[in-house]
């Protein structure tokens, strides 16, 4: 892989390559767009087959947090910092000097929580200064609460467009992930009168759900249950090839990040009638509470959470019009505001986000 060609392709602004040898902290910090306000992205430490593999993780998801936050008018771009876990020596040195390179961005780059990312590894990164990660205040409801809630909203907007009705109770919807966004997903639901069945690999979790009401199945079985809507809310990648011959859903609307593994399969959920509502339309409700404090010291973001569901109606109306998958339809309607926003004068150079390839 060439990373600068890559980088030309997704109009990333920066990418760093960051390590350090007596912790073994080695990762990526991508920086698509700077120039709409901060660039906001999670820390994510995952198992990777190689570097570039990271990379190329890195890339497509800081571009997606720049649509994400075009698409929810939150006034920044994307970024995301991508950290291989098994390369780490010592995990809180690791995370200190990862600090370390945050800081020295000068606000640049405004970080958060992601997969693998845990609460000893926020303490690390603040020992060193990293007045930049931005996470819930404790003024707010937890993150995964209020990403939980959009996705609701957009759920909701999808069925008003399947079925003209976008009523709850009743419906079967199927949660593949019960973690911060899952598990308050799933009890939204059950208390709306949904029948919730999910799965998580975690038995803990599974069983905590299931005392709310869930029903709960083996996570190789929930792409099989017969749905009126899967939300997928873990890792991302999940909705390949294989997986979505098994689907029996009628919408896929959920949280997790990437959920397809190429813009390909967003056409295949379109040639096989299922709805797709594109992840960073409708997972952006954390993003919208966390930097809407921090930019204006308000706790209440109700209307700009009902946006969403405002948001995804838009999406899949302009995808039903062109007869395109609701995914390109999502990126088009990003990149021209994007364009929009360039012609005014309002970001310059930031119309190349317009010309560039979707890496997603």
């Amino acid at each position: 892989m060439e990373l600068l060609d890559w980088m030309a392709r997704g109009g990333h602004d920066r990418v760093l390559a960051v390590q350090d040898f007596e912790s073994g902290l080695q990762g990526w910090i991508a920086l698509h767009n700077t120039r709409r306000g901060p660039a906001y992205g999670g820390i994510r430490v995952w198992r990777y087959r190689n570097e570039a593999e990271a990379a190329l993780d890195s890339l497509r998801l800081s571009q997606s947090m720049t649509y994400k936050c075009v698409l929810a008018g939150v006034a920044g771009g994307g970024a995301k910092t991508v950290i291989l876990a098994d390369r780490i020596k010592n995990r809180n040195l690791a995370m200190k000097k990862l600090g370390q390179f945050i800081e020295g961005l000068n606000g640049v780059y405004r970080c958060g929580p992601d997969v693998g990312f845990v609460e000893s590894d926020r303490i690390a990164l603040q020992q060193e200064g990293s007045s930049f990660y931005t996470c819930h205040s404790e003024n707010l409801r937890p993150a995964g609460e209020a990403t939980a809630e959009g996705v609701e909203f957009g759920m909701r907007a999808a069925l008003d467009f399947v079925d003209g009705n976008s009523e709850l109770s009743g419906r079967t919807v199927a949660i593949q992930g019960l973690g911060a966004v899952g598990l308050p997903l799933a009890e939204r639901l059950l208390n709306k009168g949904c029948r919730v069945v999910a799965c998580d690999l975690d038995p803990t979790t599974a069983e905590k759900a299931k005392r709310l009401g869930a029903s709960i199945v083996e996570p190789v079985k929930i792409f099989e249950i017969e749905s009126d809507i899967l939300a997928p809310c873990a890792m991302g990648g999940v909705l390949h090839d294989l997986n979505l011959q098994k689907l029996r859903c009628r919408i896929v609307a959920g949280a997790a990040n990437n959920m397809l593994p190429s813009p390909e399969q967003a056409n295949q959920l379109h040639d096989r009638g299922i709805l797709y509502v594109p992840d960073f339309v409708v997972n952006s409700g954390a993003l919208v509470e966390g930097s809407g404090f921090e930019q204006t010291g308000r706790t209440d973001f109700d209307v700009e959470l009902r946006r969403i569901g405002a948001t995804v109606s838009a999406v899949l109306q302009r995808a039903d019009a062109s007869g395109c998958s609701s995914h390109e339809a999502a990126i088009g309607m990003a990149r021209e505001i994007l364009e929009q926003e360039n012609n005014l004068g309002e970001h310059p150079h930031s119309g190349r986000e317009a010309e560039a390839e979707d890496l997603a």
